[in-house]
């Protein structure tokens, strides 16, 4: 049981840190200034992020099978995941409508 708590928090802390992607280096929104970037930076930074969360999401599903708890905090990694892609999205808004970018994040 120890060890499918200890998976599932492992697990946790790979999606939440942007290290389950496939072979990029992980995406931090927090930390990016969005009035630097071009509309084409921007646009993959968030492709990028949203597509590492759907890639520990896809994962997720297996490690419900090993143990509920570990689902669980799995789950709880993702919301936090999508927590703060939307809060991302909200501080670049200004940046992508003040550049006229064509994106829809």
């Amino acid at each position: 049981m120890k060890k499918t708590v200890l998976l599932g928090a492992a697990f946790s802390v790979s999606i939440l840190s942007g290290c389950m992607s496939t072979g990029e280096d992980s995406v931090n929104l927090a930390n990016m200034d969005f009035n630097t970037l071009s509309c084409e930076q921007i646009d993959k930074a968030f492709k990028d992020y949203k597509s590492n969360v759907d890639s520990a999401d896809n994962l997720s599903s297996l490690v419900g099978v090993v143990s509920s708890s570990a689902a669980s905090a799995a789950n709880s990694a993702k919301s936090t995941a999508m927590t703060a892609y939307y809060t991302a999205k909200e501080a670049a808004q200004p940046a992508i409508k003040a550049k006229g970018c064509k994106i829809y994040i």
